[in-house]
């Protein structure tokens, strides 16, 4: 590689150096390549360029996209680095190597200072950003503290609404008293113990009257079966009674 630098345009201009192989040879593509100039000086690394080749360079201004105008064609010889500041080859070998150190000096400070006030922009709009990014957190906070306020107070009102259609709405109820004697235990146990013996002597009643019709019944089957005897007639006896009952007479 060899190193090219040095003034190139008097004026210190800004700006890129665009170079291009006029042919492609081993070790560089046929590709523009790109190159900054600062005061108008460069410091670029360049393959030297073989026999019947050279490079077609270049002055575009910062920001211009447009198609490259050629309209310099260096070839680089193989020696380690070559000045390109007007008049460098009439200075003297003393003084040469204090101007080139001048140039590059120049062009890595241009660039450092370059990339200083870059970072410092960056910072400064960060900075802005930071600030604008906590003013929104605080009126993101305000806001939703308001809106916690607000939905407290609604929902107090909801409830004090509900309480008040829950009195409106709430159904008459009518008591009434009934006075209804209850009796007390012992005698409630009295009278179930009457009641069912009331029902036992219904039954032992009906079996008696069971009885004595059944009675009354094998005497009439004696009788017919007997010869003939005057019957003993009692006239009012349970027995008649119940016979001229059973009989409907």
């Amino acid at each position: 590689m060899t190193r090219v630098f040095g003034l190139l345009f008097e004026d210190g201009r800004n700006g890129i150096l665009a170079i291009q192989p006029s042919v492609p040879f081993f070790g560089c593509q046929r590709y523009e390549q790109h190159f900054d100039v600062v005061d108008g000086a460069v410091d670029i690394d360049l393959l030297p360029t073989p026999a019947g080749v050279f490079y077609n360079v270049g002055f575009k201004s910062p920001g211009d996209t447009r198609r490259t105008d050629f309209t310099l064609r260096w070839t680089i010889p193989n020696q380690p680095q070559i000045d390109i500041t007007p008049d460098a080859d009439q200075n003297s070998a003393k003084s040469e190597p204090a101007v080139r150190a001048t140039v590059y000096e120049r062009v890595q400070l241009k660039r450092v200072a370059d990339e200083l006030s870059d970072s410092l922009e960056d910072n400064s709009e960060l900075t802005v950003e930071l600030s604008q990014a906590k003013a929104r957190v605080q009126q993101l906070e305000e806001e939703l503290r308001a809106f916690k306020r607000s939905t407290n107070r609604v929902l107090s009102d909801r409830d004090e609404m509900i309480a008040l259609l829950n009195e409106k709405n709430e159904p008459v109820v009518k008591t009434v008293y009934l006075d209804k004697p209850v009796p007390p235990a012992a005698l409630h146990e009295r009278i179930k113990r009457l009641e069912q013996e009331n029902l036992r002597l219904i039954e032992l009643n009906a079996e008696y009257y069971k009885s004595v019709v059944a009675l009354y019944q094998l005497q009439l089957d004696k009788a017919r079966n007997s010869p003939q005897a005057l019957p003993v007639e009692v006239q009012n006896s349970p027995q008649k009674r119940l016979l001229r009952k059973l009989l409907g007479k």
